[in-house]
């Protein structure tokens, strides 16, 4: 600490050749309160500069820009030529308090180099020492605490109280011991650091000897829980184990059933193919049938077709003659009629004859009788041969007429006869033909029937192929989604094993986590349970951004850290990740792009890493324009170097779903509770 300055006042004050001051000049005596006044430009701030110099104060608030302004300006060229110097002498008269008075002499000179001379007592001396004497008369040439100048008053009225303090800590000199203040500050704040830590380590001592009793109570007790929850766990594992084998099991089961099924599917399919290639064959060889049957068909047709001119000729002959007979007939009943008559007459004439034959008979007879000898008389026999020559005439012609009518007759019954021979045969011809066509049209019919028959055989046949077909690809789909299910069933058993190791693990850190927050109260916990993303769907995103500082553990300042880590090294425990709150440094959030809620141990972790739905938005956030780091909800990672890195992986995946750990912790709680 300074000493206690000694009273005194200035006695007096010699220049030579300062500033308006030319050659040697002595101002004083002064008393304790002495005004000088004095018109514009008489020397009244040259005076207070002449003090101001020779107490130290620098160039630059003289008013001059350097040393060799502040000497007198002569106006002989000689003794400007021989060197210009001048000086400041300052008497200071020191009150010793016995009534007797020493004075003390502060001289500094302008060399005609241009620089300072110190002197005290006109010993020669550097500033150091210079400085260290007025200081020693509580003159502090940096505050300047020894003068007021002009607009000095008006300054320290506009000041603030930083500002005044300052200006106090400057005039009581205290500014010179900040260094040592500062030291002295920081030492006591370590000696309090360490007083704290002793005391907090006391404290901890005492809390943990408290704690050790309770701790040993709590540590059997969760051995005990711990024992449970591995058998509890145990049993779970196994329980999954065994639904999962079973599930295997079963599923292998119905694959194996469902490959048996599929095998007899098969053959069925086989055998219905090999039925419906018969069947194709037999309707083939049945449309060969049909198709011969109705070419055969088609030719009758023709052929029917053809006789029909013929058949409709015949039909007309057939009417013609049908006509004609009839009139036939009727000329034959005409005929017949006149036969009739014709006969009659004839028998008329045949009586007339056989009469006349008797009569010639009888007579020839008489005449025998009588005489052995008709003799008749010319005239009887003019008579008889004129009466036989008549009916000769008239039987002739009557003959001739019975040959003519005999011989039409004979004609007409033999045309008559030929006609009803030609429509027997026609009738038999159209009877043939017709039982023809009725046979065919029966055939047809069958084989129309038989081709629906076939046909429907053939749906039939067709939809059960189709319905084997599908019932093969039902069982195709089983089969695939079955081995599907015990891929996925196999991969959860190798997950569920992986995450029992990664649950023993983290329920070390957890246990290490919350001993260090009971241990220390700067410790506030894990990133995981500090924060947590806003829709589960950006939990593996943000895994991803955070990387390996997503299990690290928060704290106030380095100390607590430090502390932290020597716990862990003492309990043998898993190394872990601190993140000092007031030492870490971390980029500022671009405001643009999100405003968080937690700021830096989020922000050391994360930084500014963008989250978007898809890798195109990424790509056009990390790759054009302005840069930045992006992840998608997939857990792709674009960086500003312009890697891409990651994806959906059972890793990130599994260390995504402790964001929910806590949660489920909280559901749980709830639920023993």
């Amino acid at each position: 600490m300074p000493s206690m300055a000694t009273q005194g006042k200035i006695h007096r004050i010699e220049l030579e050749n300062f500033k308006s001051y030319k050659g040697h000049q002595v101002i004083g005596p002064f008393y304790d309160f002495t005004a000088i006044i004095g018109p514009n430009g008489s020397g009244k701030s040259n005076l207070m500069d002449a003090i101001s110099f020779v107490l130290g104060v620098r160039t630059g608030q003289l008013r001059g820009g350097q040393l060799k302004d502040l000497i007198y300006a002569f106006d002989d060229r000689e003794k400007e030529q021989r060197g210009r110097r001048a000086y400041v002498k300052l008497v200071y008269r020191l009150g010793n308090g016995n009534g007797s008075e020493e004075e003390l002499r502060f001289t500094r000179s302008i060399t005609s180099a241009g620089g300072s001379e110190y002197r005290i007592d006109d010993r020669v001396v550097n500033w150091d020492d210079y400085n260290g004497r007025l200081k020693s008369l509580g003159i502090l040439v940096k505050a300047r605490n020894f003068l007021v100048f002009q607009g000095d008053v008006e300054s320290v009225a506009s000041k603030n109280p930083k500002e005044l303090t300052m200006l106090f800590e400057q005039i009581s000199g205290s500014d010179e011991d900040k260094r040592l203040y500062e030291d002295l500050e920081e030492k006591k704040g370590a000696a309090e650091e360490k007083s704290t830590l002793a005391y907090q380590k006391k404290r901890t001592i005492v809390l943990e000897r408290k704690q050790k009793k309770e701790q040993k109570e709590e540590a059997e007790k969760h051995m005990r829980l711990q024992e449970q929850l591995r058998s509890l766990k145990k049993e779970h594992f196994l329980w999954q184990l065994f639904n999962i084998e079973n599930d295997v099991e079963k599923a292998n089961q119905e694959i194996e059933a469902e490959q048996g099924s599929l095998q007899e599917i098969i053959n069925e399919l086989d055998g219905y193919e090999n039925e419906s290639r018969k069947k194709e064959k037999e309707q083939a060889r049945y449309r060969k049938e049909i198709d011969k049957r109705e070419k055969k068909i088609a030719e009758k047709k023709h052929k029917i077709d053809k006789n029909q001119p013929e058949l409709l000729k015949l039909k007309e002959e057939k009417t013609r003659l049908n006509a004609k007979l009839k009139n036939t007939g009727k000329e034959l009943d005409k005929r017949k009629e006149e036969k009739k008559k014709h006969m009659v007459e004839i028998d008329k004439l045949r009586n007339d004859l056989e009469d006349l034959t008797n009569q010639l008979d009888s007579l020839q007879t008489k005449g025998q009788s009588e005489g052995g000898k008709l003799h008749l008389a010319d005239d009887q026999l003019d008579a008889y041969n004129r009466i036989k020559e008549e009916a000769g005439m008239r039987t002739t012609k009557l003959r001739d007429d019975k040959e003519v009518q005999d011989r039409e007759q004979h004609a007409d019954v033999e045309a008559q006869k030929n006609l009803e021979e030609n429509f027997q045969q026609l009738e038999s011809r159209k009877q043939e033909l017709e039982l023809q066509q009725k046979q065919m049209q029966s055939r047809l019919k069958k084989i129309v029937d038989a081709i629906g028959k076939h046909n429907e055989e053939l749906k039939r046949l067709r939809k059960e192929q189709n319905d084997t077909r599908k019932r093969l690809g039902d069982s195709k789909d089983k089969y695939e989604m079955l081995r599907v299910k015990i891929s996925e069933l196999e991969n959860q058993l190798r997950e569920l094993k992986a995450d029992k190791h990664e649950n023993d693990r983290d329920a070390k850190l957890s246990q290490a986590v919350e001993a260090l927050r009971r241990l220390f109260p700067g410790v506030h916990g894990r990133m995981t349970e500090l924060c947590r993303p806003t829709q589960k769907k950006y939990n593996l995103a943000v895994t991803v951004a955070m990387g390996r500082f997503m299990d690290a553990v928060v704290v106030d300042d380095e100390h607590t850290g430090k502390e932290c880590i020597k716990y862990l090294k003492d309990q043998r425990l898993p190394p872990m990740t601190f993140i000092p709150l007031h030492s870490v440094r971390v980029k500022p959030v671009i405001e643009k792009l999100r405003t968080l809620l937690l700021d830096k141990a989020i922000l050391f972790a994360v930084g500014n890493t963008l989250v978007c739905d898809d890798l195109d938005e990424a790509k056009h956030l990390s790759w054009t324009g302005e840069r930045y780091k992006v992840v998608t909800i997939d857990g792709i990672l674009l960086t500003k170097a312009g890697t891409m890195t990651g994806g959906t992986s059972g890793g990130m995946e599994a260390r995504s779903h402790k964001w929910d750990d806590k949660k489920i912790e909280g559901l749980l709680d709830l639920f023993t509770s």
